[in-house]
């Protein structure tokens, strides 16, 4: 194969990080798309969107940053936006 390209270690850990997040946010909107969601803002949304929040806090997504490592992550994504 002499079609190879070699690129920096952080180039390709850049790369990688934006993979996951756009591997993360399609599971996000396939999620949404297929699921049974009420109609939004009736009561039985309400119910179904706190079950859904307690979960989400229960498994730790978006609120829990374990370390100096993943905070420092978030943080440097938060600089690209």
């Amino acid at each position: 194969m002499s079609d190879t390209v070699t690129i920096d270690s952080k180039m390709l850990s850049e790369i990688l990080m934006r993979l996951d997040k756009l591997t993360k946010d399609v599971a996000d909107v396939k999620e949404r798309l297929f699921s049974a969601e009420p109609i939004y803002g009736s009561d039985e949304w309400w119910e179904w969107s706190d079950k859904k929040a307690l979960e989400e806090i229960r498994a730790g997504k978006g609120t829990l940053m374990r370390n100096k490592k993943e905070l420092q992550a978030h943080l440097d994504s938060l600089k690209q936006a």
